[in-house]
């Protein structure tokens, strides 16, 4: 045999046994993966045993929220009328089609934007406050021109509140407009 035959057949041998070598530690990379598998879905299976009582529940909690939104939708469209998909769209991105098909209506969603006027005007009437002038200051929050405002927070009103009927004793009567 010729020496650059012999140098071949050395290097194809050499290969193959490297590609054995690096077959056989795959293969036992694999056992130990299986053997992990097995044991992880031991402790699954108890987990899923352990909670399954939670899904009776978890069903009642989530008819019980349906049924308080389909609720507060309801009282949406009562009081909003054809506003009512705006006013969702405005304060959830996304849900006034969403809400317009759960309450069986079609049409386009138009959000109101963040101030809701007509919404004002029923929670100023509720509360015995005067409507808002036609056109605030600039310089006065949204908050004191009597509308209410879907994002955000408003800087808090100043509060009365009374001295207290008994010494010793906080009171927060007189705090709420409602209850003067």
């Amino acid at each position: 045999m010729e020496l650059p035959v012999a140098i071949i057949i050395l290097f194809v041998t050499l290969i193959v046994l490297l590609l054995a070598v690096y077959l056989l530690a795959t293969i036992v990379e694999l056992l130990k993966i299986n053997a992990g598998l097995d044991e992880v879905l031991g402790k699954v299976g108890e987990i899923a045993t352990k909670t399954a009582p939670v899904n009776g529940v978890l069903d009642a909690v989530n008819t019980t929220l349906v049924a308080g939104r389909n609720l507060l939708e309801g009282l949406f469209y009562q009081k909003a009328g054809p506003d009512a998909a705006g006013l969702v769209e405005s304060a959830f991105p996304g849900e006034g089609p969403r809400f317009l098909q759960r309450i069986g209506r079609a049409g386009t969603v138009v959000p109101i934007g963040e101030e809701y006027p007509r919404g004002a005007a029923i929670l100023n009437s509720l509360l015995g406050v005067a409507p808002a002038p036609a056109a605030p200051a600039p310089a006065a929050p949204a908050a004191s021109g009597g509308r209410i405002t879907l994002r955000g927070r408003s800087a808090p009103s100043a509060t009365v509140v009374e001295e207290p009927s008994i010494p010793g004793r906080l009171s927060a009567k007189g705090s709420r407009p409602w209850e003067r």
